[in-house]
């Protein structure tokens, strides 16, 4: 049967400790809290407990998994006592389990356990990892190491070690019982990948209008995510610059096809419907979940630097950022492509158009990286979808 040895330090973090505690035991897991002294040992938020026993008196080889709770000052108290670093190594050597919470996965790091591992600890200490490869996420398994990020993923960390010293039955059964949202269940529903394929299925519905528009979505979005690569975009910016690319032009879902397909100039009242398409499509995303950070790049994708454009006539950095990098994506492909009124050109003609109008059309900061991206190396098509 697995037995759970749990270190408390004065300091630690009560929910870390006592709620991983009460999962396991829920899990029927013999779960036994060690101090590091005699008598009580005090939280972070000074509530005193009793642990079961003390380290000096712990066998390691009764149990199946160490596990450490963060809090401060508890982890640097773990991290200070040379007896939790040997039973850390020993419990290492012999492949049993280790786990740790919030800023207690310092203490794996100074114990030199997680080097070229992927771990996950409170934000505030991921660059003290001492090699580990840190994630942004809840709970994260690296062999036999467990970690997760803090109080509030307790539960899920403790389901995790349930699940993985007995099985997901029993993982699912105590989460059930504790009445836990199986958010993985929804997920599993309503997956990241589904709500990408049915944006890429919206984009396509808009590319049957205009047969002179196919994957132009797709590519303008490909430039603008190389753009943003070199700009360094954070993850969550780079996901919401693919959401404002791919959707950059979907109000010309409102748009006539006949003035779509016009093989001759556009008159002043077709020219006038065309120039809506921005403002229809955030309109057409107004209101949806998640996405009403994207409305500003489909609003302004078409205005100008000089302040020439539409429909704000937003001038320079007035321009959001996202709108600035799709609109140099946009004008690039538009013009490599053929239309119903006139044929493409080539690559060079294109990059040439775009340094002829820097600082008149286009960020001149923009155009540069992107001369630079295109320079870099060929473009190939992606499934953007990990950007969710």
């Amino acid at each position: 049967m697995a037995k759970v040895l749990i270190l408390l330090a004065n300091g630690f973090e009560e929910i870390e400790a006592l709620a991983v505690t009460d999962v396991l035991r829920r899990a029927e897991i013999e779960t036994v809290l060690a101090g590091l002294c005699e008598g009580y040992t005090a939280s972070a938020s000074n509530i005193c407990i009793i642990p079961d026993t003390t380290i000096d008196r712990v066998n390691a080889s009764e149990f199946s998994m160490i596990l450490l709770p963060g809090g401060q000052p508890g982890s640097d108290n773990l991290k200070a006592d040379s007896r939790v670093g040997r039973l850390l190594r020993q419990f290492n050597n012999a492949e049993k389990l280790i786990g740790s919470i919030g800023s207690a996965t310092t203490v794996l790091a100074a114990a030199d356990l997680i080097a070229g591992k992927r771990v996950t600890c409170n934000h505030s200490c991921k660059d003290k990892l001492n090699g580990g490869i840190y994630e942004d996420k809840a709970v994260v398994t690296d062999g036999n190491i467990i970690t997760s990020q803090g109080p509030g993923t307790a539960i899920s960390f403790a389901l995790a070690i349930v699940a993985r010293l007995c099985d997901n039955h029993k993982a699912a059964s105590v989460s059930s019982a504790m009445l836990i949202r199986d958010v993985t269940r929804e997920h599993r529903i309503w997956d990241d990948r589904l709500f990408n394929s049915t944006i890429q299925a919206l984009v396509g519905a808009l590319e049957m209008k205009d047969s002179f528009i196919q994957g132009h979505a797709r590519r303008v979005t490909e430039y603008a995510l190389s753009i943003g690569s070199k700009l360094n975009l954070p993850e969550a910016e780079m996901r919401d610059l693919y959401l404002g690319s791919i959707l950059h032009d979907i109000g010309k879902i409102g748009t006539e096809e006949k003035v779509l397909n016009k093989p001759e100039s556009l008159n002043l009242r077709e020219e006038s419907l065309i120039r809506e398409h921005p403002l229809k499509g955030t309109l057409f995303i107004a209101g949806i979940e998640n996405l009403n950070q994207i409305l500003p790049t489909i609003l302004h994708h078409h205005e100008r630097w000089d302040g020439n454009g539409y429909p704000g006539r937003l001038k320079g950095e007035e321009i959001p950022l996202h709108a600035r990098i799709v609109s140099i994506a946009d004008a690039f492909d538009a013009m490599m492509s053929n239309r119903s009124y006139r044929d493409g050109i080539d690559q060079q003609s294109a990059l040439s158009e775009l340094l002829a109008l820097k600082g008149t059309q286009f960020d001149p900061l923009i155009v540069d990286v992107f001369i630079e991206c295109i320079n870099d190396s060929p473009f190939e098509m992606k499934d953007f979808s990990y950007y969710f």
